[in-house]
């Protein structure tokens, strides 16, 4: 159990471009976005939408960024918002 997780944390965690940029996107954002905001920045069509959420789903499992659902002040309806980890 525990050279399993010793192995874990010795690998390297590759990180595509298209990652890469959605990291670069948080940072210049203030480490944070609307899930929301994200996927309509990086998905030109419909039909790429769910290609993006799951690099976001992705980067959730890598550790690089955590997903929770908070109250838009604006609207006052629960969104999803996106936060770069440290």
């Amino acid at each position: 159990m525990e050279t399993e997780r010793m192995q874990k944390q010795n690998k390297k965690i590759k990180l595509g471009e298209k990652e890469k940029e959605l990291i670069k996107f948080l940072i210049e954002r203030g480490k944070s976005a609307w899930k929301e905001d994200v996927i309509n920045n990086f998905a030109y069509a419909n039909k790429y939408e769910a290609v993006v959420a799951k690099r976001l789903k992705k980067l959730e499992e890598k550790g690089f960024i955590e997903v929770r659902e908070e109250i838009n002040p604006e609207t006052g309806r629960k969104k999803q918002k996106v936060y770069l980890k440290e």
